[in-house]
């Protein structure tokens, strides 16, 4: 998928969420590890209860899914087409096809004119954002005719 000269115009998720889905788990790992750092203090002098253990499993495979999220999720624009790359599935359609884009609660949205709503994770529609206007009108822009 490539467009003018060649590139294609991506949006991903923003790079300090995605270092904030790295450095999580690397953070917390030292509590784990090094018995007198653990917050119970039974814990401090026998170690962590094996039940508890599997907790803390569920938890790291928590934290790498929302990893692998942050790192996959992608947005593309190239040769009059739109691919939105998401944890759940990738989904892609002309940009005649988009009738209208909007911000939505999963982020933004392509209203197409089949009816169909397309959701793109990576980029997210905030309250807060930095610059002018949000992330999601640079895109709206760049898919308008």
């Amino acid at each position: 998928m490539t467009g003018e000269h060649g590139a294609a115009r991506v949006w991903r998720v923003r790079w300090w969420v995605r270092l904030l889905t790295v450095l999580l788990p690397l953070a917390l790992a030292p509590f784990l590890l090094v018995p007198s750092l653990m917050p119970n203090p039974d814990w401090q002098q026998h170690g962590m209860p094996a039940e508890e253990w599997v907790w803390v499993g569920v938890f790291y495979l928590l934290l790498g899914l929302a990893a692998w999220s942050a790192f996959r999720a992608r947005l593309e624009l190239a040769d009059g087409r739109v691919r939105v790359v998401n944890p759940w599935g990738t989904r892609e359609f002309a940009v005649a096809e988009v009738a209208e884009v909007r911000e939505g609660s999963r982020g933004v949205e392509f209203v197409l004119t089949s009816g169909q709503v397309v959701a793109a994770f990576a980029v997210q529609c905030t309250a807060v954002h930095r610059g002018p206007e949000p992330r999601w009108v640079e895109v709206a822009r760049a898919v308008s005719p």
